[in-house]
């Protein structure tokens, strides 16, 4: 196969204001009428912004706030933007000849694994091996094009879960959540200011002053993690933007068997479809980094950090305060911190945009995305918003344990009444919010916005209760026990409410 410049070719799909969809080269990204990216997969769209803010993040990072706000306010000169991308050409070619984007410097003569398996949702080999692929079937991708084989090689490089024996996670642990700051939710924003919102500036000594195996390990052999040694790259012996391009997995593409034909992911035609890769355990195994895109908590034992996974059910307004803003041993992205000390004009409305798959162990479970909303009022210290929110968060789980507690005394409990509770109550809890907000400077205080929202939760837990215990229309008398657990609940209701009030 011939090289393939990822910086020269256009290869990315986006979409135009006007609706029609066509594929660019990255630095036709400041583009005005461009208005988003355009992949088919919803993985391969959030890989492929974390590929395009990785790459300006690396090249074309501001020196402080008052450079990024010119940028946003005057645009990217294109001439600007094709000199610093240049500065990664070589790192940014893909084919045969090495170094090779994503790819392991040296050759592998490692296990031949079928190019399926490159996607995050293929079934792994031990589901092969005892026929429990049930779901995701096997053979459903058989050769793909070299655009959507970047994509993907990305994608998994980025998420990478648990893959068996030596076979590392990414950077960031097996299916990290990725955070994005993004403009109003049908806004007509572009996507470079799309892009523009989530780089941050960096210091001297972030900034790569080489392009060098420092940021794109792909450039020199791979720091291997064998026993006994099992070595492990630490932020320290790396440049800070390595964060973006982390390649905890050692493959290698065949690039000498590929065949004409269709792709099986995006359907267009290729003469370089590329249908199998190596690969071989005990590629770079990262420890302490963070990346900007991802929020993170401090592990109790050893005092790390680690990044926020994916979850059953995905992302609920329970989570929202930690990925915003600090809250107890959590902290947002970097990206989310960098943001709320900008104060962009108030004018302006802004979202968090999270995303990522939900692991069990090697199997991808589900891909889960939220949006989030975000307000100025955090970045202010001397608003008490923040506590606020906790107790009414606070507040929120203790009650779903008492209806847990009152629905297992009836033997009506299910996994699926915790996520029903979150998701039911969530349009009230930014109701009560953006209240919050809107009496920031009452003068007698706002907790009889607490009492209310204590009120809508007790309205939301007698309903669930009274339908689980009462609405069966074969049963011709309510026991005793159902009266008296409805009691209870109330009870330790207010008993509850009585305590948060004060």
């Amino acid at each position: 196969m011939s090289s393939l410049s990822l910086l020269d070719h256009e290869w990315i799909p986006v979409v135009y204001f006007d609706g029609h969809i066509s594929k660019i080269k990255p630095s036709q990204l400041v583009d005005e009428t461009i208005s988003d990216l355009a992949y088919f997969r919803p993985d391969f769209q959030g890989a492929a912004y974390q590929f395009l803010i990785g790459l300006l993040q690396t090249t074309f990072s501001p020196k402080d706030n008052d450079e990024w706000l010119d940028y946003w306010h005057e645009g990217i000169p294109q001439s600007q933007l094709d000199n610093a991308f240049e500065q990664a050409k070589p790192a940014m070619q893909f084919g045969a000849a090495k170094p090779a984007f994503m790819q392991d410097f040296t050759p592998l003569n490692g296990n031949k694994v079928l190019i399926s398996s490159l996607l995050v949702e293929a079934p792994g080999e031990n589901a092969l091996k005892k026929n429990t692929d049930h779901f995701i079937k096997r053979d459903f991708v058989k050769a793909i094009c070299p655009h959507c084989a970047v994509m993907a090689l990305f994608t998994l490089q980025t998420n990478a879960p648990s893959g068996g024996q030596g076979h590392r996670v990414s950077l960031r642990g097996g299916g990290p959540i990725t955070t994005l700051i993004m403009p109003k939710l049908n806004s007509s924003t572009p996507l470079w200011k799309k892009l523009w919102l989530n780089i941050v500036p960096l210091n001297d000594d972030e900034k790569p002053q080489r392009y060098d195996e420092t940021v794109f390990p792909w450039l020199n052999k791979t720091i291997t993690s064998e026993p006994p040694k099992n070595l492990s790259v630490f932020p320290e012996q790396a440049n800070f933007c390595q964060a973006f391009w982390g390649m905890p997995r050692r493959i290698e593409l065949d690039f000498e068997n590929i065949t004409q034909g269709n792709c099986d992911l995006c359907g267009e035609a290729s003469s370089e479809l590329i249908s199998h890769y190596q690969t071989k355990n005990y590629g770079v195994q990262y420890q302490n980094w963070q990346h900007p895109l991802s929020p993170y908590r401090t592990d109790n034992k050893t005092g790390a950090p680690i990044a926020i996974k994916g979850q059953p059910g995905g992302l609920i307004y329970r989570d929202w305060l930690g990925m915003v803003t600090t809250n107890g041993e959590n902290q947002p992205a970097q990206v989310v911190i960098v943001h709320n000390y900008r104060r962009l004009r108030s004018s302006e409305k802004y979202h968090l945009w999270c995303f990522g798959y939900d692991f069990d162990n090697m199997k991808a479970r589900c891909w889960y995305e939220h949006n989030f909303p975000v307000y100025p009022i955090f970045a202010d210290s001397d608003s008490d918003i923040k506590e606020l929110i906790a107790r009414a968060l606070e507040f929120s789980q203790d009650t779903l344990s008492l209806l847990r507690k009152a629905l297992t005394s009836i033997n009506k409990q299910s996994f699926s009444v915790d996520i029903a509770y979150w998701k039911e109550t969530e349009i009230s809890f930014y109701q009560f919010v953006k209240q919050l907000i809107k009496e920031k400077d009452n003068p007698n205080g706002r907790s009889h916005l607490l009492l209310d929202w204590a009120d809508s939760l007790l309205k939301y837990i007698i309903q669930v209760f009274d339908k689980a215990a009462f609405s069966d229309p074969y049963q011709q008398m309510i026991s005793s026990e159902k009266i008296s657990t409805r009691k209870k609940l109330l009870n330790n209701f207010n008993k509850l409410k009585n305590i948060k009030k004060n």
